[in-house]
């Protein structure tokens, strides 16, 4: 079924409690807490860090609403949530880009990476992390994809109900941010200006990850061989080349504030099945819980190694 604008001019109203499943009121909660302990932490670092946190929620209300309210059709449409921005944008959608986002550049920035690693490190990040939301998201019902291609082949090929780019998406964001960022400076000397340009290429140099698998698709290649490559090619070799050149890590100060945002984010994400009745059109399967367990627990692994293991000797910030 396509999904249309049905009343699109309804804008930022709240749903009775009573009228929302359980697993919805758990997602409202979980991302409202994740999004206080992120202010907390940026506030804890310091103006820029909170300007950070600002211009992420932009990004992402620009980034949902232009998929989901583009005028004519959506390519996906989230359920109805205690607050809804506008009708298939959820605020909880919107809030999540906060924590996934900041915790990815704010750890990928520790690793001192050379700059050309340092974007493929936080799209590690970022797809470690928001890859339990997106494989579960569909079962669940927290939201559905449209059965139509309304994105020029962006939703055709799927595993679970997902559609294979938005593996895609969750490194790209991360890696356009930490692109913008490293472009602009921001974080290491701040400025206003800066902070402006940072939001304005964030979402242009996260498309540049879409030119690869649109060539592939142009050339008929199968997204499931053009997804995975991408994300090999462009991610995961320009870290582990990153930290074969010589990393200096900036800070590796235990920061239990900012590993607690992924440990409860996988802590929900592992334990959601025990509790929450599917409500969505995708039906359970090991392999689908399977890779979003083993994403969820490497997140977290990788967060103990970052953020709560400490290495005293170094003294540079």
């Amino acid at each position: 079924m396509k999904i249309m604008n049905a009343d699109s001019d309804k804008v930022f109203y709240l749903n009775d409690a009573d009228s929302l499943p359980m697993g919805m009121l758990g997602l409202d909660t979980l991302l409202f807490t994740l999004a206080l302990v992120t202010v907390f932490h940026a506030t804890l670092r310091g103006g820029e860090y909170v300007a950070l946190t600002l211009g992420i929620i932009m990004i992402a209300t620009f980034v949902e609403e232009a998929s989901v309210n583009n005028g004519i059709v959506t390519t996906h449409c989230h359920d109805e949530a205690i607050l809804m921005i506008t009708k298939c944008s959820s605020f909880n959608s919107i809030l999540f880009y906060l924590p996934w986002l900041y915790t990815a550049i704010i750890s990928a920035r520790k690793l001192g990476l050379p700059v050309w690693a340092y974007p493929s490190a936080a799209a590690l990040f970022t797809c470690l992390f928001g890859t339990c939301y997106e494989m579960l998201g569909p079962h669940f019902g927290w939201w559905k994809y449209n059965d139509e291609d309304v994105a020029n082949g962006a939703l055709t090929e799927r595993i679970w109900g997902m559609p294979l780019m938005g593996a895609v998406f969750h490194p790209a964001m991360g890696f356009g941010l930490a692109l913008a960022e490293a472009l602009t400076g921001y974080l290491s000397n701040p400025g206003g200006f800066k902070w402006i340009l940072m939001l304005v290429l964030t979402p242009l140099c996260s498309l540049l990850i879409d030119v690869p698998v649109r060539i592939a698709n142009t050339l008929e290649i199968s997204k499931y061989v053009s997804c995975p490559l991408t994300i090999v090619v462009i991610f995961v070799f320009p870290t582990i080349l990153g930290f074969i050149s010589g990393a200096t890590p900036m800070l590796r100060k235990s920061d239990p504030v900012l590993f607690s945002i992924p440990f409860l984010w996988a802590s929900y994400f592992i334990s959601v099945k025990s509790w929450d009745v599917p409500r969505g059109a995708i039906a359970a399967d090991p392999g689908l819980f399977a890779v979003a367990y083993v994403s969820a627990t490497m997140s977290v692994v990788i967060h103990v190694w970052v953020n709560l293991f400490g290495s005293p000797k170094i003294k540079t910030k």
